[in-house]
């Protein structure tokens, strides 16, 4: 897709998943489409709702594949040495951080107005500058961006 002269790239990223897998590659790639100069959009569904309510993105956990992912303890262990080895071996920050670059960096960040209907969440219960938006909202966003993702 040729780009305009003075229009910039657009970026969409569905985040639907509260846990380190399902916020880091998000978070990351959102980072990274608004650094390259992209106007850049996170739209968080689902379980995903949850990492951008008042601190809900530190609940964010890995749950090991198989019977150790279910056995008590076994997930916030595995959680601080994934995060550990994210920041120490790929300099990754910690979700939270990431999130708040993401802000700072200028993403958009909207949360799904069904899941907030379908959960009775309130505007309140979420972190400053989240936008409540429909399905019809996110689809113009993303009808009008270059890249849409669901990771």
């Amino acid at each position: 897709m040729a780009e305009k002269a003075g229009e910039k790239k657009k970026a969409t990223f569905i985040c639907a998943r509260n846990t380190l897998e399902g916020v880091y590659p998000p978070l990351i790639l959102a980072l990274q489409a608004v650094r390259a100069g992209a106007e850049t959009s996170l739209f968080f569904t689902f379980d995903g709702i949850n990492a951008v309510r008042k601190g809900g993105i530190k609940k964010a956990k890995y749950f090991p594949p198989g019977l150790l992912g279910v056995i008590p303890g076994i997930p916030a262990l595995a959680t601080r040495m994934m995060v550990r080895m994210a920041e120490e071996n790929a300099g990754i920050p910690r979700p939270e951080d990431l999130l708040e670059m993401c802000q700072l960096e200028g993403v958009k960040l909207y949360a799904c107005q069904m899941t907030v209907d379908m959960m009775k969440l309130r505007p309140e219960e979420f972190l400053p500058g989240v936008e409540i938006i429909d399905a019809p909202g996110y689809m113009k966003l993303a009808l009008a961006a270059d890249i849409n993702i669901f990771v």
